[in-house]
């Protein structure tokens, strides 16, 4: 090859390597610059402020038992929440009340994790009261959730005697659980079957809820529980709540991002459980008195 054919061949080489290299398309220049996929920001813990409230009636230890209860919840932060609990009415023609407080963290694709603490009163014999401090967690998996709450449980003492028969209420301090199995059947159709160690007592726990649409972002539904337990540890009650928030979701999206579940008003049964009657022993009459009447009397 001639020189002047090594040089046009040099000159074109070369051109051709400078273009390549200005081309947006060149392939390293594609690879250094690609776009880093951005982290998936977590889900806050309460998807806003939002309140449920129920009327119920039923029995507790073959007590009647009609009452209103209510939640209000609120973010403090993107990972924490807050709700309380509140119930008031009647229960054995006498009234009742109780609050609650959950302080947690949550996850709505994982769980929740936190501490709950709540106070019931019944008006019987000036007062009776019980309180249950805990951890509370919260499972989900799919359509399952694992809710519990494992702590103490303690309250005072009262007592009265009618014909010689002692009715008393002694409320000890103990470890109590519950524990809930749900399962979602539909995004608005919630059972669950779980356990209760309340008052030294054991019971079955059963539950559905079904929920139904009303206007945008506020929910109804009707809602029914049993216990099956030991002695007087059992009863159904059911009622109507409804829902409301910043939005329009299903009842499993609202339970898992909006309010934890209320543990009232069982907590009650951590008052009747602790019941005991005992019966006074027949009184005896005095011997007759030897030297009536310059005694006291004959008995």
């Amino acid at each position: 090859m001639s020189v002047r054919s090594r040089a046009l061949t040099t000159t074109v080489l070369t051109g051709l390597a400078a273009g390549a290299c200005a081309l947006p398309g060149h392939a390293a220049d594609v690879y250094t610059k690609a776009p880093v996929p951005a982290l998936e920001t977590p889900q806050p813990a309460v998807d806003g402020v939002n309140w449920k409230a129920a009327g119920l009636g039923g029995t507790f230890a073959d007590r009647d038992l009609y009452a209103f209860q209510g939640s209000y919840s609120l973010p403090l932060g993107h990972s924490w929440g807050l709700q309380l609990d509140g119930i008031a009415g009647s229960y054995d023609g006498r009234f009742v009340g109780a609050a609650a407080a959950h302080l947690f963290t949550r996850d709505p694709s994982r769980g929740l994790l936190g501490a709950f603490a709540s106070v019931t009163h019944w008006d019987r014999f000036g007062g009776l009261n019980v309180g249950h401090f805990a951890g509370e967690f919260e499972l989900y998996a799919g359509r399952w959730t694992v809710q519990a709450v494992l702590g103490v449980e303690t309250g005072n003492s009262g007592s009265q005697t009618i014909a010689n028969v002692i009715e008393s209420f002694d409320i000890r301090t103990r470890f109590f659980d519950k524990v809930n199995l749900a399962y979602y059947l539909t995004d608005d159709w919630k059972a669950f079957v779980g356990h209760r160690y309340v008052g030294g007592k054991n019971a079955l726990a059963l539950g559905s809820e079904l929920a139904f649409r009303i206007n945008g972002p506020v929910m109804g539904s009707l809602f029914v529980e049993g216990r099956i337990g030991e002695d007087d540890f059992k009863g159904v009650w059911g009622g109507l709540r409804f829902y409301a928030g910043a939005k329009d979701k299903t009842l499993i999206q609202r339970h898992r991002q909006d309010d934890p579940i209320e543990w009232n008003p069982e907590t009650l049964f951590g008052i009747t459980n602790s019941q005991q009657n005992s019966t006074l022993p027949p009184k005896k009459n005095k011997p007759p008195c030897p030297e009536f009447p310059f005694c006291d009397g004959p008995n």
